[in-house]
């Protein structure tokens, strides 16, 4: 997806000038690693993954190991497994300060116990389940908002649910609606052509959307801490913050 290309091309481009080596006591459990995508040990590969392992939205994440022995084919397909095997520890794999260890600019991180904890690649079985799944969410929502080229995220804050999707050609659109309404119910607030802005090289982001006087910024965790929520939602008015409301839940589409 055009989106994903992006947001892979923009990190690759900040890590370039910000990892370093891979030191010699974070090399055993990479090697572990290799060694199990080698022998195609899927329950091997299943246990040196941390959980939840994130998937591009709508495709619904995994939650535990038998989830990935379940569609591991879905997730590792022979062109990713192969970066994996072929992988020289030395020149492929870089520890990113606290944020975990790469391989090859980003299509796979791990922490220093060698747990994947995110995987920034889409096998072309998990592009057709998005497909099916954005076209079953455009008969979900209300006839306002169901054109657009690809949704990237669906949250709900204690007081509203709020979702952004691409609408082609760099252009986000804000909706949103009180908690208590439905995505078939016509939005509260739609605004489109906001700005995404990434800040430093772990791939935490930002959409910024104004209307008038007020601006509505969407903080998007990507890599955090143990309790960070997904993001949460801030309002200003002018430079003044109106509200801070932190993510409950992200929607995640059944399979």
């Amino acid at each position: 997806m055009k989106f994903i290309n992006y947001v892979i091309l923009s990190l690759a481009l900040l890590l370039s000038a910000n990892s370093f080596a891979l030191e010699q006591q974070y090399q055993q459990p990479i090697v572990d690693l290799i060694k199990a995508f080698k022998n195609h040990d899927k329950a091997a590969i299943s246990s040196h993954i941390s959980y939840p392992l994130s998937r591009t939205y709508p495709v619904p994440d995994i939650n535990n190991e038998a989830e990935l022995v379940e569609r591991f084919d879905d997730v590792f397909d022979e062109t990713l497994i192969k970066q994996i095997v072929d992988s020289n520890i030395d020149t492929d794999w870089d520890k990113v300060g606290w944020r975990g260890i790469m391989l090859n600019s980003g299509v796979v991180w791990v922490d220093t116990d060698g747990k994947i904890i995110g995987i920034n690649y889409q096998t072309a079985k998990e592009q057709l389940q998005a497909k099916n799944l954005i076209a079953a969410d455009k008969q979900a929502l209300h006839p306002s908002i169901n054109t657009f080229v690809e949704p990237i995220l669906d949250w709900q804050t204690a007081k509203y649910r709020i979702r952004v999707d691409d609408l082609g050609d760099g252009n986000f659109r804000y909706v949103s609606w009180s908690i208590d309404k439905k995505p078939n119910d016509k939005p509260d607030i739609i605004l489109e052509h906001g700005d995404i802005e990434f800040e430093g090289s772990g791939g935490n982001h930002s959409y910024t959307f104004k209307n008038g006087r007020y601006s509505y910024v969407l903080q998007v965790t990507v890599i955090g801490s143990d309790t960070s929520p997904p993001g949460w939602l801030e309002v200003y008015k002018d430079d003044k913050l109106l509200l801070s409301d932190s993510v409950i839940s992200t929607v995640n589409k059944a399979n």
